[in-house]
């Protein structure tokens, strides 16, 4: 049962893995030269998908998947709070 276990958990970190290397390899090639894309869009973009990754980190790697809700709030209000005010900041 144990070794079942481990295993799974293995797959579970293969695909965290990939995801990340996936979404890597999204943000490279989009900010290469040649890529036609505007600023205005590759911003925001960019930022999107750091938080994306940054979620997968904070909760597969450093476990945050697995422990009390209140962790998860006090790691994700900052991250919230940051979007709030650069939404209002933009806006004005």
């Amino acid at each position: 049962m144990e070794q079942q276990k481990s295993t799974s958990a293995v797959w579970v970190y293969t695909a965290v893995f990939i995801v990340l290397a996936v979404i890597t390899a999204v943000e490279v090639f989009l900010s290469m030269p040649g890529t036609n894309v505007a600023r205005e869009v590759l911003t925001p973009l960019f930022i999107v998908l750091s938080l994306g990754k940054a979620s997968l980190v904070a909760a597969f790697y450093m476990h945050l998947r697995g422990d009390s809700r209140f962790y998860a709030i006090v790691f994700l209000l900052p991250v919230l709070l940051l979007l709030v005010f650069t939404l209002l900041a933009t806006v004005s």
